[in-house]
Parts: C-alpha cells; structure tokens; sequence
C-alpha cells in the first residue's frame, strides 16, 4: 500500500500513534498483546518491507554492534575482524562504530544501535557513559573488551589483559637494568586501562623505594593518541635533570613519543630508554623496535566474539570475566645502566 503512516497504522491497530512509534523505535514499554496487534498492522499494510517487519516481531536482525574507542588504532582493527570471523560462522554481522573517546559521541552511538535492533554490543567504552550503559545491559547481550563499567547494576562479560601485572613487569624490567629515573606517559586515568597501568607503575617503583605522585617530576598524563605520547615525551625531556627511561602506556602513544625523539634528534636507547604496553604494528620492520608486554588484539576479538554469541543464546548467563596474562617481549630499545652509573630518584 503506498503512502501508509503511522496514523494508518495506529487506526488499523486500534491504538494511539504514540503507540505505534514506542513499537517501531522499541524505546518503551509496550505490551505484548498490543505490540502484536501494532506489528500485524505493520505486515498487513506493508508499511515496512517484511523482512524488517520479522526482524521486529522475532527482536532479531542477526547483527552485533562492535563500538570501540579509535578505530584508526590497528589494535581495534585487528579484534573487529577476530570477531567477524567468529560471528559470520553463525549468520551473523558486524557494525563497527568508533567513538574518538568523546562521551557525547558513545551516547549517539549507542543509541544508533539500540535503533537499528541489533542483537548484541561488544563494546571498548569511554567510561564516562556508566549508568546508561549498565541500564542497556539489563536488556541487551553485552561485552566489554579492555575497559570496565563501574556499576553494580551492569550485566554482561569482561575480556582484557592484567593491566596492573603487565605495566609491573614493564617497569621490572628497567628497574632490573638498574634505571631509577623512569617517566612514565599515561593513559586516561578516568578508564580502567588507565587507572590499573599505572597502578603497577606506580607498585613496581614504590618496590624499590621512589614515590610516585603529584609531584613525581617524569610524569604526564595523557589520552591513548598519539599527539599525547608527543607531548608527553616533550615534557618529560624537557626535564633539566632528565630521567635515563620512560614506559608509555599504549602503542600509538609510543608512536607519538618515537616521533619527538626523531625530530629531536635523541637516540633510543643511548639517550633514552623507552618500554610500551601493547604491540606495535610491523614492528619487526622498525629501527627502534621497543620491548613491550603484548595486548593480543586476535585472542581478545575471537574470545568477544564466542562470549557475545553465547549470551545472545542465553540471556540469563552469570556475569564472566577473562583475563590474559601479557607477555613481556624483549626490543632494542633499552640500555642497561652499569652499576658504576646507578643512582637513585631524589625530589
């Protein structure tokens, strides 16, 4: 029938046009026997083309929502196509968004897809969108993958790596190589990955004697890009009494700072040491080839990817959580400090 409304519908179904978009856009309570008599209006006026119609009726369009935070981040590249190849083995899609870490852009994503029906979200979220996300989780099948939802109320799966032991390790590793003067470049500390990273660093130095704090003088604070690793190693450096190393808490921060020590003219590792969380693409092509504890982007897509399809099957699974333990991999970017040259952190 051409030119049907929602007004043709409502009449049809006996019900308001209120009714009727609260059915199409499922964003309110309706009852089930209303909502059957809106949706046989649908079918019997062809107001949606019947696939969508069914799509409606059975709550199913065999589509999984995939919202991460940098899409331009090959880490994030490489998990969507884990999960794809996951899911497609089921008949189901993957619609991948990516929120810049903008709290106003999540909140327009997740809503995008909560209109488009999907049947579950893997999501990396900006952790600044809480509530409304453990409120969507009561309804909707749902994983994270690499930063947690801090609510009580939140149901779903959580995938990642030992954030705490992995960025631990990192400084270890230094330490053992007798370097004290360590800067650190962080993430967003308002996200879990952030908070637990430099939680280790913070651990691991405090094992031998050096506070980190607000005054720790080889310290920035970035936001996971690369344009923070760059200010970040220019503060540091900049630094009169400058720290003989630095751990950077991400791989495309790690880039940023590759690119200052490169337009500065400072060796790595004679001038300065540098070790990273997360891996770095082609790395084995790279001049400085950082040592680093790995993130794998594959392992973590293809464990999503099972775990959403197993909650989309049965709703009423437990809350689950995995985590990997990262493996410290040994570059070319770290010099050992000779006993004769160790020192300690004085400030």
């Amino acid at each position: 029938m051409a030119g049907v409304t929602i007004r043709d519908i409502a009449k049809r179904a006996g019900v308001s046009i209120a009714t009727v978009s609260r059915v199409i856009n499922d964003n309110y309570y309706v009852s089930p026997d209303i909502k059957e008599r809106v949706l046989q209006a649908i079918e019997e006026l062809h107001y949606y083309p019947n696939s969508v119609a069914r799509s409606l009726k059975n709550d199913a369009t065999n589509t999984i929502g995939f919202l991460v935070s940098d899409i331009s981040n090959n880490y994030f590249t490489t998990m969507a196509k884990a999960v794809e190849d996951v899911i497609h083995k089921e008949g189901y899609n993957l619609i991948v968004c990516s929120t810049e870490d903008k709290k106003e852009r999540e909140l327009e994503y997740l809503k995008l897809l909560i209109s488009k029906k999907i049947d579950g979200l893997i999501l990396n979220t900006t952790g600044e969108n809480d509530g409304f996300i453990a409120s969507l989780s009561e309804h909707m099948p749902l994983v994270l993958v690499n930063r947690k939802v801090y609510s009580d109320k939140f149901k779903g799966d959580f995938i990642d790596s030992d954030n705490i032991q992995g960025a631990y390790n990192l400084v270890s590793y230094l330490l053992s190589l007798g370097h004290r003067k360590i800067g650190v470049i962080n993430g967003m500390l308002t996200v879990s990955t952030g908070k637990e990273r430099f939680k280790g660093f913070v651990k691991a130095m405090s094992e031998v004697g050096i506070e980190v704090n607000g005054d720790y003088p080889y310290r920035y604070d970035g936001d996971f890009t690369l344009e923070s690793g760059y200010q970040g190693a220019t503060k540091i450096m900049s630094a009169s009494d400058k720290p003989s190393a630095i751990v950077i808490m991400n791989n495309v921060m790690t880039m940023g700072a590759l690119k200052y020590f490169r337009s500065n003219g400072i060796d790595v590792p004679n001038d300065i040491s540098i070790a990273a969380y997360g891996n770095i693409d082609n790395i084995e092509l790279m001049y400085v080839q950082p040592t680093i504890v790995t993130l794998n982007a594959w392992v973590i897509g293809n464990k999503a990817g099972e775990m959403i399809l197993e909650r989309i099957k049965n709703k009423a699974v437990s809350n689950r959580e995995v985590i990997y333990v990262p493996q410290l991999i040994e570059g070319n970017s770290v010099k050992k400090i000779e006993s004769n040259q160790m020192y300690s952190l004085s400030c």
